[in-house]
């Protein structure tokens, strides 16, 4: 699968682009998303953490278990605007880690919108899709076809909601898993809202490639 590439020894892809990445774990699945921004002849990741501290991290960091695909969203002439709005985002964006994203979306100032209750929850995953809808000015993924079903931990919700002093009602809507392996998915397709069907198709062969790379 030439095109998705290891982050850390791919030398010859001249080009400037935008990817969807990924961590693998030793058994070849995906644990975590970033964006790998290449501009100027130089590799970045940009990410969420999930951190209380440093939460937001635009650097040359690149993991060895770090793969990515090309996005073809985000044309290269406009990476430099991308990066702008990285920058104010990690200026501005004050995310707490949860299981949730119901369209929410950081815009170019960094400035994040909401209309649920869950506000700035997010996993890594989520908070790219944050990222990626308020630069493409709408939904990459349509993100209703994820159900509180594809996070089946014990109990989370209320879990949640007592912890944060929430309601459950009030955020049973917004809770949904979109994995890193989703989103890594969705960067093989660029009609949007990229269909969660598509994104299924791709993912036994991508599975399969990370785990004997």
């Amino acid at each position: 699968m030439l095109e998705l590439i290891n982050t850390a020894t791919e030398k010859n892809y001249k080009s400037d682009f935008i990817a969807i990445g990924c961590w693998k774990n030793v058994d070849g699945n995906p644990f975590h998303s970033v964006f790998i921004i290449k501009y100027n002849d130089e590799t970045y990741q940009y990410h969420y953490t999930g951190e209380d501290t440093d939460a937001i991290k635009y650097d040359k960091d690149i993991r060895s278990n770090c793969f990515h695909k090309i996005t073809f969203t985000i044309h290269p002439q406009i990476i430099p605007s991308f990066i702008v709005m990285c920058k104010q985002i990690q200026k501005k964006a004050n995310p707490r880690y949860g299981f949730f994203y119901s369209g929410e979306f950081f815009d170019l100032n960094g400035q994040h919108f909401f209309e649920k209750e869950i506000g700035q929850t997010m996993t890594c995953t989520g908070f790219c899709l944050n990222v990626l809808k308020g630069f493409l000015e709408e939904n990459y993924i349509d993100y209703t076809e994820w159900t509180g079903e594809t996070h089946q931990e014990y109990n989370y919700l209320q879990n949640f909601a007592d912890h944060h002093g929430l309601n459950v009602e009030d955020i049973a809507e917004s809770h949904r898993r979109i994995s890193p392996l989703d989103l890594i998915c969705s960067a093989y397709f660029s009609d949007l809202p990229i269909k969660k069907e598509d994104i299924d198709s791709k993912q036994k062969e991508v599975s399969t490639y990370l785990e004997f790379s």
